[in-house]
């Protein structure tokens, strides 16, 4: 069997490539459609949304200890918004519709670190009161930095809130593959994990859509984890706690 390999098209997961075929032949997807497509049975593997674990453990299981995590701010997960973020109950929120786990993060926060719960998502086109970046998009830039004057980067107000880690994405297989048909692919992502970060930038040559320079494209990428240790996991399992209350309410409402 041939294993069918998600990418998500993001700056932060090309440590995990090769300027290669596998590469060019992967499913690239943003993190929210690419849950879809394993669902589906259009992808094998891929670095899913940790969220797709809580909702579907049925059918989802982490493989290997690599993912996407960090230590504080991850520059490319933000909450920007016209006033302080204790003051954000009865606003919308306009929400980017790639997004999967940082959502749920954003959830999480807000009722929980701060007891706002009277919001509402929309479309980021709808002119919310603030708005949730992700990925790429939060990376290259602010909209509108003097209507949204109050920026909060996620992960760095987790890490801040609860001294955790945070866990964005991790490798997961669909079930019913074996873990021997996985060797060989990450085996795969573990030399190039070594060989980008040792030289990072390889991925800048890649990346030069990115319009950012090599600095930049370093300083970005040894802003991740890539690979999990026993701390990263218990990030992962406080998350899911929290996430699983917020479930549970809402299921009830």
């Amino acid at each position: 069997m041939t294993l069918r390999i998600g990418r998500i098209p993001y700056l932060n997961t090309e440590p995990f490539f090769a300027d290669d075929q596998v590469r060019e032949e992967a499913v690239a997807s943003v993190p929210r459609r690419m849950v879809d497509l394993a669902l589906s049975g259009e992808v094998d593997l891929a670095p899913l949304p940790v969220v797709a674990a809580f909702d579907h453990p049925e059918m989802f299981k982490p493989v290997g200890d690599i993912g996407i995590a960090t230590i504080g701010a991850a520059r490319s997960v933000l909450l920007l918004s016209m006033n302080p973020v204790a003051a954000l109950g009865a606003t919308r929120i306009g929400v980017i519709d790639e997004t999967a786990t940082s959502v749920r993060l954003l959830k999480v926060l807000l009722r929980f670190r701060y007891g706002v719960d009277n919001f509402v998502f929309v479309d980021l086109d709808e002119e919310p009161d603030a708005m949730l970046l992700i990925g790429d998009r939060a990376l290259l830039g602010r909209p509108e930095p003097q209507r949204y004057p109050h920026v909060l980067d996620l992960a760095a107000e987790w890490h801040a809130w609860t001294g955790h880690p945070f866990v964005f994405a991790c490798w997961m297989v669909r079930r019913g593959v074996l873990p021997s048909q996985c060797t060989e692919i990450m085996d795969y992502f573990e030399s190039n994990l070594t060989r980008n970060l040792a030289d990072p930038t390889i991925i800048h040559s890649r990346r030069q859509d990115m319009e950012l320079s090599p600095g930049e494209v370093e300083t970005y990428i040894r802003t991740f984890c890539y690979r999990f240790d026993e701390k990263i996991w218990e990030g992962f399992e406080h998350f899911k706690e929290l996430d699983m209350r917020i479930s549970s309410v809402e299921s009830v409402a």
